[in-house]
């Protein structure tokens, strides 16, 4: 494991994963939308870092066709692996 003072990162991974719903992906962008929290911000950075060091043999600086905006890094939901999506879902539905 590549972040083992993560232990957040590890509680979610190993939770049974379902794929979201588009009810639950909407919902989802919804929250990113509206959150303002740069402290939550960089734990959702950190979650995907995590399973992107994980679960990639290729290390992309930005993984899952993330961009640098000048607002900080936006990602397409679709690009982002089923339970990475799952990962970050619980996550937001936690804070």
């Amino acid at each position: 494991m590549h972040f083992p003072n993560l232990p957040l990162y590890h509680q979610l991974n190993k939770d049974e994963f379902k794929e979201l719903s588009d009810d639950q992906k909407n919902e989802f962008i919804e929250i990113m939308k509206k959150n303002e929290d740069s402290e939550k911000e960089e734990m959702i950075l950190a979650l995907i870092r995590a399973y992107h060091l994980d679960h990639d043999n290729i290390i992309q600086e930005i993984p899952y066709t993330g961009k640098l905006l000048k607002g900080g890094v936006k990602f397409d939901i679709d690009s982002i692996p089923s339970k990475l999506q799952y990962i970050l879902y619980s996550f937001m539905k936690l804070i």
